[in-house]
């Protein structure tokens, strides 16, 4: 029986890795109030895409394998709203 938080955790899951392929594939980020701030579109959509992993398979890592792949997504992420757009605009 899945409890509250396995839901919660399985649906942002989902909800990452859809985002994140979707950027990915679009090189657009899909989520409207977030476009203007993400500078590399395709890094945000692999770092998304490899929160949404982390926590898709949370439950059977242990949490030293957890926790760095989720912290590698969130850098991901970070780094795609820092750093200089490529196209140099």
């Amino acid at each position: 029986m899945l409890t509250v938080v396995q839901a919660a955790t399985i649906a942002v899951a989902l909800g990452f890795g859809t985002v994140g392929i979707l950027t990915i594939v679009t090189g657009r980020v899909v989520i409207p109030w977030l476009r203007r701030s993400v500078r590399r579109p395709v890094v945000w959509g692999a770092g998304t895409l490899l929160m949404a992993g982390a926590l898709a398979v949370a439950p059977v890592l242990p949490f030293a394998v957890f926790v760095p792949l989720l912290m590698a997504g969130v850098a991901l992420v970070g780094f795609s709203q820092v750093a200089r757009p490529r196209n140099g605009s």
